[in-house]
């Protein structure tokens, strides 16, 4: 019989042991979620994140900045359950509050998932190896890499991404209603984002019941009924896409159609695929059919794309962009790489000679020859019986070699590029996040010390992994707090702008600024690039912004990458002349106001009536031959439209008058 001292010194013990075992588990999972953020830094109001908060302040705001063609026209925020958070956070948090705390709520709940993915995958070290390779493998995925996976921007997109992977764990821990319920999640913050999924989900279970394959051919037929029958949403898979509206979306959305992606996209495609092929072939059975599920979904996104939007021209084919599947294998093929490293480490030469080429392949990345090297590397793996007999230990040493070398070259690289990056940056805020962000210097050291945890046979130790937390945390809370080039004023309106502009209500047109006269004005934007981003949702907006974008450029206004993305020219300051104000302001749909930067107040040309207001200063990035150059942005004139409205009609009939033959 256990006396006290016995049950309280057992007690101990048992304590003990469970804080041990505490930190052996939660310290490697928050060093992992701090590097996990450290390389996503918060990059303020950028990209798709100015896209999703502007349709909040259109909400908000119906009469102003809701009628902006860009929230008159929207054919998709009406989809997503983000809309909401939007809408009742920025009265409450402001708008730049609310788009970071929406960012790192995804980024959050992403990583969250993932662990929950790679729980199911992988024990030990091995897991949180899988955690650092997704960490800091490249995201991108899709034509031109616009779009990332758990991007670090105030999107739906990670929410939904987030509910697919937790979905995903619940399949391979056998609860269906669980990944049922996470997969309804993810579709109401993100159908495009969701639907890879959902299919993945059909094919993972219906190889175990083939009952759920007629239910989903059934589903499908009734679908394409619906459509021909001219069901709402449905019927747009019936409608085709004309020639006009086609090069309009070709020129702005370049990645809509797969026919206008360059070779460097299918080479990451290739190279993902390979590695996922290999990994499935040498994953347990659960995990085999999860692979091979994501592989089926990925094909079957990119066909459906190119036979609905790129051949057919349907409607709801491009809007689909059931190519983003492929967001799936950019996110499983770290996942792939981590689970087939042990096995081909511990299987000889030739299974280390296949996990070179495959690891080079991921060093070297928009090289072409990346591809070549992946493909190879498991084709040589999956015919080693043919070769068995070769010695290969000299090849072996060989292909070290030149993986250390691509190693060490692309390294440097990116520290160079990260150097010349800082020491080119016109401030200092924010500098740290610009530079992770911009060079990715952390990639191939983390590589190499995730496949280190895999092929090793020791644990990562619980106080190395607390150091690394205490270190990594303060510097990635940092890059979150102070962003670069942050909007500083966001959520404040400029008085004395406003007053400038009080006198005639109206749109503005804000030259080559995304969120100006929404945030400090509260008005809709007669024109701007940002407009043109969902042209593939609304042909009447996508006619309405062309239009007007080839005025402004006709004018010398804005440049051709206003209309056409991969070019990199800039217009600082627009040229204004009494002519081409005459001209736009002369228009029946003219805007009250002409808002422009200049580089002074004394550099605009003599003869043009215009107010002056000096704003926040912002900076104009512009590359040439390589080498950074910004521009500091912070004087504005400010046109009264009606002044030359007034005189560019009176002109207009004196040259008629004067024109006009005798009689």
């Amino acid at each position: 019989m256990l006396t006290s001292t016995d049950h309280n010194f057992r007690d101990d013990i048992d304590g003990a042991r469970s804080s041990r075992i505490a930190f052996g588990i939660i310290a490697p999972f928050a060093a992992c979620a701090a590097i996990f953020l450290l390389l996503r830094p918060y990059y303020g109001l950028e990209h798709d994140a100015v896209i999703y908060m502007g349709r909040g302040l259109a909400d908000l705001d119906p009469q102003g900045v809701g009628r902006d063609i860009m929230f008159r026209f929207d054919g998709q925020s009406k989809f997503s359950v983000f809309s909401w958070l939007v809408d009742f956070s920025i009265p409450v948090l402001g708008l730049a509050i609310t788009a970071k705390t929406l960012a790192l709520a995804g980024c959050a709940l992403w990583f969250a998932a993932l662990a929950a993915l790679a729980s199911r995958l992988a024990r030990g070290s091995a897991l949180f190896a899988l955690l650092l390779l997704v960490a800091c493998f490249d995201s991108s995925y899709g034509g031109f890499g616009v779009f990332h996976f758990a991007e670090p921007l105030a999107t739906p997109r990670p929410f939904a991404e987030a509910f697919v992977l937790a979905a995903f764990a619940a399949l391979l821990a056998d609860r269906r209603r669980a990944a049922a319920g996470c997969l309804l999640a993810a579709a109401a913050f993100h159908p495009i984002i969701a639907a890879p999924g959902v299919l993945v989900a059909l094919l993972y279970e219906g190889v175990r019941d083939r009952r759920i394959f007629l239910a989903a051919l059934i589903a499908g037929t009734a679908a394409l009924v619906a459509a021909f029958a001219g069901a709402p949403l449905l019927e747009r898979l019936t409608a085709r896409i004309d020639p006009q509206w086609a090069a309009i979306i070709s020129a702005r959305s370049d990645y809509i159609f797969l026919s206008d992606w360059p070779p460097g996209t299918w080479i990451a495609t290739l190279r993902q695929a390979s590695t996922l092929l290999l990994a499935a072939s040498l994953a347990p059975p659960h995990a085999r059919r999860l692979f091979f599920c994501v592989i089926a979904a990925a094909c079957l996104g990119l066909s459906a794309s190119y036979a609905l939007g790129d051949l057919m021209m349907r409607e709801l084919g491009a809007q689909a962009q059931s190519w983003r599947a492929l967001w799936l294998a950019a996110a499983f093929a770290p996942l792939a790489l981590g689970l087939c490293a042990p096995t081909l480490w511990r299987d000889g030469a030739q299974g280390r000679i296949a996990l070179t080429l495959l690891v080079t392949s991921w060093i070297l990345r928009a090289a072409p020859e990346s591809a070549f090297l992946a493909l190879v590397g498991v084709l040589a793996w999956w015919s080693r019986e043919r070769w068995s007999h070769i010695s290969l230990a000299l090849l072996e040493r060989a292909l070290f070699a030149l993986c250390g070398l691509c190693a060490a070259v692309i390294f440097g690289a990116a520290l160079w590029f990260a150097w010349e990056y800082a020491r080119a940056a016109p401030s200092r805020d924010g500098l740290l996040s610009s530079v992770l962000r911009a060079g990715e210097p952390a990639y191939v050291p983390l590589l190499f010390v995730s496949l280190f945890l895999l092929v090793g046979t020791r644990r990562p130790r619980p106080l190395l992994a607390i150091s690394t937390a205490a270190v990594v945390a303060p510097i990635a809370a940092f890059c979150w707090i102070f962003e670069p080039f942050p909007l500083r004023s966001a959520d404040i309106r400029q008085p004395e702008l406003e007053a400038i502009v009080a006198s005639r209500a109206g749109e503005v047109l804000w030259l080559n600024d995304k969120l100006a006269p929404w945030v400090w004005l509260g008005r809709a934007n007669w024109a701007s690039a940002v407009q043109g981003s969902g042209v593939v949702f609304s042909r009447e907006k996508a006619l309405i912004w062309w239009e007007r974008m080839g005025v402004l450029r006709d004018l010398g206004w804005v440049a051709d990458s206003a209309l056409q993305r991969r070019t990199n020219d800039v217009i600082d300051f627009p040229p204004f002349t009494r002519a081409s104000l005459e001209r736009l302001c002369g228009r029946a749909d003219a805007p009250a106001w002409v808002v422009g930067a200049v580089e002074s107040p004394q550099a605009l040309a003599e003869g043009l009536e215009a107010r002056f207001w000096r704003g926040p200063t912002r900076f104009s990035l512009h590359l040439s031959e390589g080498a950074a150059h910004w521009t500091p942005i912070a004087h504005y004139a400010i046109f009264d439209c009606a002044v030359y409205r007034a005189r560019g009609i009176g002109g207009i009939r004196a040259r008629l008058w004067r024109s006009a033959p005798e009689r």
